[in-house]
């Protein structure tokens, strides 16, 4: 029997990094008309029997960290609010609320009733899944709600094992000797602990969450560009950013974390509601006279590279032994001497498929993922796509002066991918 209150090593991994920043993922939908709140609530409870983990609360204070399973409803995870008057304003104010996990549900959903239409701000904790797992659990919820307001018969998805074994099921064991032996060091290097971030305003702590899109004629230009080259929108945003990123910071070089979904090493292809991902590292040189193009090779080799190596899963593997052969009060004390996080950083969220996201007769109008909010020095810039419109993000803890920053750098970015 599936023991579905496991803690897994990727748990242990996202409950540590909030010594360094909050493992939130983000959702934002904007629907053009109203959404039955009570309806999603009931969605929501039910989903729970499919995402069990929701439904407790972390305990990394014992001797052995634990999930303590507790008796939250769809009443305790959608928080209905009615609009203000400046509703931008409120709406970060909710988006970039935090979750406690050792008292709340593992998820928090906003619901801002508008005259014009409701959004929805939804947060998950990292813990719980990665960017792959959080769309999965909002396809799920978007056919819960469907079916709950089409008063039809519920099935809910068979419980697949959080795990990471499964990663590694159809490795021969002599090739997973020879992946921990290899030389492979995508994520912690030296190199990288050398990487500069940015500087914000000393204690200033107001939460910005900035964005811009690419539109749909501009990334179509874009993928074009790119299939020329030889090389993925992934590769091309990546670009862009580290050429922009050493713009504005006065350096040549950048090492560039991306991240990369692990789930193509499952054989069976079943995989539960969780973190399945690692990240792979771009080191990227930059010189006064280097084209678009010639940045953009050396990302997309490398990128290639790591994709076509099973290497990839090192660091995975070694955080497993780590997990296993040492206390877990010795991971807390050493966990920023045993595991270097990013200071720069970018990942992509992917496609957020709109056929499979879909609230009945709340018509959505645009989504957008996002990531934890940053603070100096950490940076990241977050990618999704819905509809064709890409939204890039960054969300930082800053001060007005930093939010200025932010909105420039991403419309560098945006300029550098025009095409």
């Amino acid at each position: 029997m599936i023991d579905k209150y496991k803690v897994e090593i990727f748990d242990i991994w996202q409950y540590l990094c909030q010594t360094v920043y909050e493992p939130l993922i983000r959702c934002r939908i904007d629907f053009s008309n109203p959404i039955d709140e009570n309806i999603l609530k009931r969605a929501v409870t039910l989903s729970l029997e499919a995402v069990p983990l929701i439904n407790a609360c972390f305990d990394g204070v014992s001797f052995r960290p634990r999930w303590i399973k507790k008796n939250f409803t769809g009443h305790d995870i959608v928080h209905v609010v009615k609009a203000d008057l400046d509703t931008n304003k409120q709406i970060i104010s909710l988006f970039s609320s935090n979750i406690d996990f050792t008292t709340e549900p593992q998820l928090k959903i906003h619901l801002i009733k508008k005259t014009d239409g409701d959004t929805a701000c939804i947060i998950i904790n990292h813990i719980v899944c990665d960017g792959a797992g959080f769309k999965e659990y909002l396809y799920l919820l978007s056919d819960l709600y469907t079916k709950c307001k089409n008063n039809e018969a519920i099935f809910l998805p068979e419980y697949h094992h959080r795990g990471i074994g499964h990663l590694f099921a159809g490795i021969p064991l002599a090739e997973k000797i020879g992946i921990i032996r290899s030389n492979y060091n995508a994520y912690d290097s030296s190199t990288e602990r050398e990487q500069n971030g940015v500087t914000f305003e000393p204690g200033a702590n107001s939460p910005f969450m900035e964005t811009c899109v690419i539109s749909k004629e501009n990334l179509a230009q874009i993928k074009v560009f790119a299939k020329e080259k030889g090389a993925t929108l992934n590769d091309m945003i990546m670009t862009a950013f580290a050429r922009v990123f050493c713009v504005k910071t006065g350096t040549d070089k950048i090492m560039l974390p991306s991240t990369m979904n692990l789930r193509k090493y499952i054989p069976s292809g079943k995989y539960g509601i969780a973190n399945l991902s690692t990240n792979c590292m771009c080191n990227i040189s930059i010189q006064e006279n280097d084209l678009f193009a010639d940045t953009l090779k050396q990302v997309s080799e490398q990128m290639q590279q790591h994709k076509s190596n099973k290497n990839i899963l090192k660091s995975v593997m070694l955080w497993n032994l780590a997990v296993h052969i040492l206390p877990f009060r010795f991971l807390k004390r050493h966990y920023t001497q045993i595991v270097k996080l990013p200071v720069v950083s970018f990942t992509n969220l992917g496609i957020v498929n709109n056929e499979l996201l879909n609230f009945k007769d709340a018509l959505i109008e645009n989504v957008y993922l996002t990531a934890s909010i940053k603070s100096s020095p950490f940076f990241q810039l977050t990618a999704s796509t819905y509809n064709d419109n890409c939204t890039l993000s960054c969300n930082i803890y800053g001060a007005d002066c930093d939010k200025k920053w932010v909105e420039c750098f991403l419309d560098d970015v945006r300029s550098e991918l025009q095409f």
